[in-house]
């Protein structure tokens, strides 16, 4: 049955409050499941909550400023929509759909090898989006080249690789009620071959994956330090801290903790992506603050999605930069420049 008014929703615990409701249980249940007991997904999500933000006065805060400039592209905000699998069990076009949001070319939006929708069906409905490709390493070298050069032939501005989703988790939430995801909605986005291929790679696959493209290469699931220094090591452009969610191992360690806790990196040369458990503007602070020059959201644009299509994808977007500018504006941040360590307290 579904809810009155689920398009209006006005803040992100309202959006998640309607697709509950407006969608099948086992679809929800997958959405919000963590790896075992879902320990990890909601430490994300408490390690951010006490996390405390120093406010200051008198800044001289009148413009305040969130666009920024990376990667080569001049993006509305830090905000960027975190990739996310099998999206037409939520809506029947899917990715296609979620992309429409991102048209405007004022935002970054990823999509996997994992999703439902191909990239050229994706592209094609939306020429103008900014499209990052994320590649589960499920094939052999000939298959992820192909997936290198379709992403460069179809304009996406970087290529990214999952590293932490080797094999499906057990998570009990969807377990106990035997969901599985892959049976519901259309797929135009063929198979992965196998993905027994991720188990037999090494870190020499990046040195690799460096030689075939030009486009600027992104790492996503990292949580070791002595991985994110490897990574910089082989020269990518970018390394996304990041548990999955929460979704694929319970290791108890949040994405916050990781930054907060990374010291003497040079991100002039390496961007730092992140995301995990934002659901406030104030979120979003916290992680730039610690460090971050890109935040991702994954759940949120799916609730909108689910609630609106494309309008409550771009919805979410609209509702935390808006209140990533007032709590700015509270805090005493003229611009994202003037996130620093110093005004966080552990």
């Amino acid at each position: 049955m579904k809810t009155k008014n689920i398009k209006n929703f006005s803040t992100i615990n309202q959006a998640e409050r309607f697709a509950k409701k407006n969608i099948r249980k086992g679809t929800f249940d997958w959405l919000q499941a963590g790896a075992e007991d879902g320990f990890t997904r909601d430490k994300n999500i408490n390690d951010l909550e006490n996390l405390k933000i120093l406010p200051k006065v008198l800044k001289g805060i009148r413009n305040t400023k969130i666009s920024i400039n990376i990667f080569g592209l001049n993006i509305s905000s830090p905000l960027i929509l975190a990739p996310m699998g099998h999206q037409t069990q939520f809506h029947s076009r899917g990715e296609v759909e979620t992309a429409m949001a991102f048209n405007d070319k004022s935002r970054i939006a990823f999509f996997s090898t994992q999703g439902r929708m191909s990239l050229n069906d994706i592209r094609k409905k939306n020429k103008n989006a900014i499209i990052g490709w994320e590649i589960f390493p499920f094939g052999d070298k000939n298959w992820i080249e192909k997936e290198i050069k379709d992403a460069e032939k179809l304009k996406c501005f970087s290529i990214c690789f999952c590293l932490d989703a080797n094999v499906r988790s057990h998570r009990y939430q969807d377990r106990e009620i035997i969901y599985d995801a892959r049976k519901f909605g259309k797929r135009t986005n063929p198979i992965s071959p196998n993905p027994k291929y991720a188990l037999n790679y090494d870190w020499s696959f990046i040195s690799w994956v460096k030689k075939k493209t030009s486009l600027p290469v992104i790492l996503k699931g990292l949580i070791s330090h002595d991985d994110i220094f490897e990574a910089v090591k082989r020269g990518v452009d970018g390394v996304w801290i990041s548990n999955h969610g929460g979704r694929m191992f319970n290791s108890g360690i949040s994405s916050i903790e990781v930054l907060r806790e990374l010291s003497k990196f040079n991100k002039r040369k390496t961007k730092i992506l992140i995301d995990g458990g934002v659901r406030k503007g104030s979120d979003i602070i916290k992680y730039l603050c610690a460090g971050a020059d890109l935040v991702g959201i994954g759940r949120p644009p799916i609730y909108g999605l689910i609630n609106n299509g494309n309008k409550g994808v771009k919805r979410v977007f609209e509702i935390l930069e808006s209140e990533l500018v007032t709590a700015m504006k509270n805090a005493g941040f003229k611009n994202l420049a003037e996130m620093k360590k110093n005004r966080l307290k552990f």
